[in-house]
């Protein structure tokens, strides 16, 4: 009598996300066309074997190289069943996965695979495509050397600046975070000269005219708006407190104040809460390039934010309540131990410091005043009585109320510059369209965080942590687009999603992330029991909000039976 071998794999989201990174995306076609393997590669092709590590680094949280083997190994008949061909351990081997790496390091192999990457994705899940929005991260690096070019030492992002790091330029789709282009520089490279770059690239993946490009104040140097405007595209981004932009906002600022403007109300997209006020200005600007000179109009946006005032205000208070407390520390009550300021001199070059400590020089009204304390001294000897004086100074502090109501209707206000015609970019729709600067951010957090875990980077080679970073932005390509496309299906059917949130059975979202979702299929399961030539399967039947996510995803009914072979039948229990 033969005994049945019994075997489980817990399939759990492998075969959505390989529905996902395979079918939907076709990340291992588009590199298997432009890097196909040489002639004595054997397996699993290069781009397989990509998909199957970006399948576990989605699955596992980990990008590391050296569990995906195991993990493989263990998800024997699925992968078969996946791919139609058997997978050994092997070909996902430290040397096979250190090959992925290295080829997409390659600026020949890398910049059209992005680009057709973007293009499929745009394509396939129809995702609007006339705004971008771009900024830089760095991740700490823990090695390199004098030698190294990637791994420098510069501004740190991550509060590290005793070590190396790389910095990542990433461009995204506006208001989906969906990533659209990512590369790697070294870590001292200044933010100002990455964006023409970036932008040149993207012109030839997305629409090459009529784009608006949307970053934060180290996009808006005037090289860069020049050539976004030569291009004919718009740009959108605050500037920086330099140059002569300080003095000419005090002045925009003062116009405000005094009713010299009329003032347009900014509310939120429902129209419930009030964001805040503001005007605009033109100029014609001017820049020499290196195609000749441009000369273009541009909208200044002078606007005062509600709660960016308030905070503010609430700072400057702060400032003022500590710049008191420490001038009046200055001469504390006589006593032992205690210091006195006997000379006025010393004591005013003490309460300049505090005051422009705390930034609040003219908000408080100072003054030093000598006090002096008598005592008799008894005759001593031949010595006659007398009167003995001790001299000191101490401070009066007190605000200047005059001054602090000029001065709080001038806090909050913040200028941006356009070139995108009023008709195209309101200045409510483009102070609302600003604010969306959360969402590449959160591309970021994602590369550094634990889904990804960019930072810190143990990798040694440059080449392996230019190539790695590279398949991790891929990685959060997956994750924007799973996230954007069910949470687009539940805003057309005005639904919400229960059942993500452990312990809670009864809370709902309408705004899911990508890990809540994956996370959802791990305890699916695949038993299989074999006995001689046949083979019965038991799958762990899927829950509503398993079948709910799949159908948001537009995903197969059957996508977890149908990779089955046709001998298997299912176990009756």
């Amino acid at each position: 009598m033969t005994t049945p071998q019994i075997t489980q794999e817990a399939i759990a989201d492998v075969p959505l996300l390989m529905y996902v990174l395979h079918e939907r995306l076709g990340y291992d076609e588009i590199l298997d066309q432009i890097s196909p393997p040489h002639g004595n590669w054997q397996g699993l092709s290069p781009g397989k074997t990509m998909v199957i590590w970006l399948a576990h680094l989605l699955s596992e949280h980990n990008h590391m190289m050296s569990p995906v083997q195991d993990w493989v190994g263990q998800l024997p008949e699925l992968w078969s069943g996946l791919w139609g061909e058997a997978v050994r351990p092997l070909d996902v081997s430290d040397d096979r996965l250190a090959e992925i790496v290295r080829r997409l390091s390659l600026p020949e192999v890398w910049e059209p695979l992005e680009q057709q990457v973007t293009q499929r994705m745009v394509r396939v899940y129809q995702l609007p495509s006339e705004r971008v929005r771009l900024d830089t991260t760095t991740a700490k690096v823990y090695g390199g050397d004098e030698l190294s070019v990637l791994f420098q030492r510069g501004h740190s992002k991550d509060h590290r600046p005793d070590l190396r790091q790389l910095k990542v330029m990433l461009a995204a789709l506006d208001p989906l975070g969906v990533l659209v282009a990512a590369d790697v520089i070294s870590g001292n490279s200044a933010d100002d000269g990455l964006y023409v770059p970036m932008i040149a690239r993207l012109r030839s993946t997305l629409p090459s005219r009529g784009m608006l490009y949307i970053g934060d104040c180290k996009m808006g140097a005037l090289a860069t708006r020049a050539y976004v405007a030569q291009t004919q595209n718009s740009y959108l981004m605050p500037l920086a407190q330099v140059g002569e932009l300080p003095e000419q906002l005090e002045k925009w600022v003062d116009d405000a104040v005094r009713g010299k403007v009329r003032l347009q109300a900014v509310w939120d997209v429902k129209g419930k809460t009030h964001l805040g006020e503001g005007y605009e200005r033109r100029r014609r600007l001017t820049a020499e390039t290196e195609t000749g000179t441009v000369t273009w109009d541009e909208r200044v946006l002078i606007v005062r934010s509600t709660a960016f005032a308030e905070a503010a205000v609430r700072s400057l208070h702060q400032r003022l309540a500590q710049a008191q407390a420490a001038l009046r520390a200055l001469t504390p009550p006589r006593g032992r131990g205690r210091h006195q300021f006997t000379e006025p001199a010393a004591l005013q070059a003490a309460v300049d410091a505090i005051l422009n400590r705390y930034a609040v020089n003219g908000l408080l009204t100072v003054k030093l005043q000598r006090e002096t304390e008598s005592r008799t001294v008894r005759a001593y000897g031949t010595e006659p009585e007398r009167i003995e004086e001790r001299h000191r100074y101490i401070v009066q502090v007190k605000e200047n109320r005059a001054r602090l109501r000029t001065l709080e209707p001038r806090l909050g206000w913040r200028v941006y510059a356009t070139n995108a015609p009023a008709r195209q970019l309101p200045l409510d729709q483009a102070v609302l369209t600003y604010r969306d600067e959360w969402l590449v951010e959160r591309n970021c957090a994602r590369l550094k965080g634990r889904t990804l875990s960019l930072a810190p980077l143990w990798v040694r080679r440059e080449d392996h942590a230019l190539g790695l970073t590279r398949l991790l932005t891929l990685a959060a390509r997956v994750l924007a687009l799973v996230e954007y496309q069910v949470r687009r299906s539940l805003a057309q059917d005005d639904r919400t999603l229960p059942g993500l949130y452990p312990g809670q059975a009864t809370r709902t979202t309408a705004q899911p992330t990508t890990e809540r979702l994956l996370r959802a299929f791990k305890t699916v399961s695949l038993t299989l029991v074999k006995k001689g030539s046949q083979v019965f399967y038991l799958l762990t039947p899927l829950s509503d909000l398993q079948r709910t996510i799949l159908h948001d995803l537009t995903c197969p009914s059957n996508l977890y039976q149908r990779w089955f072979p046709k001998f298997w039948k299912p176990l009756r229990i």
